[in-house]
């Protein structure tokens, strides 16, 4: 986890200002990969093998597909999945329509996924077909996001 001290701390939380706010520049994309494949290869370190960020995060998702749901909540995100809490046991490998709803975006992304878990309470899902800068910015909210927790905290998110 990079440290208050460490200068990637701070040139990674502006990047991810920029990727939550008017998006990255292209210029900036390369520094941003670096900085992001460092700060999980530093999290996988201490807990485990997670191939893309993911931070503790609250947003409001809907199911349109394979059949509409009621709004429902995540309890984690980031740029290659969520984790969201659903009283009903989706098979793995359904095809999944999703549209996340920000602040920082008028429109909800629409995102496709596919369940890789399900469980009563909660369903895990990759996503398939998603926009660079889409999943740029889920990216920066779950850098922010794990940037922002306590080092003791910091392993909830990877759970």
């Amino acid at each position: 986890m990079f440290l208050p001290s460490d200068p990637r701390f701070d040139e990674i939380l502006e990047l991810a200002e920029h990727a939550t706010g008017e998006g990255l520049l292209d210029r900036q994309r390369p520094r941003w990969r670096v900085l992001v494949r460092e700060l999980l290869g530093s999290i996988n370190e201490t807990f485990g093998r997670r191939q893309d960020l993911r931070a503790s995060l609250e947003l409001e998702v809907d199911i349109l597909a394979p059949e509409e749901m009621a709004s429902l909540a995540t309890s984690s995100v980031g740029s290659g999945g969520l984790c969201i809490r659903i009283a009903e046991v989706i098979p793995a490998g359904t095809p999944l329509a999703l549209e996340i709803k920000l602040d920082q975006r008028p429109q909800p992304l629409k995102i496709h996924a596919q369940v890789a878990w399900s469980k009563p309470g909660q369903l895990g899902a990759a996503f398939t077909d998603i926009f660079q800068g889409d999943r740029e910015l889920l990216e920066g909210l779950a850098v922010t996001a794990l940037l922002s927790e306590s080092p003791s905290s910091a392993s909830a998110a990877e759970s």
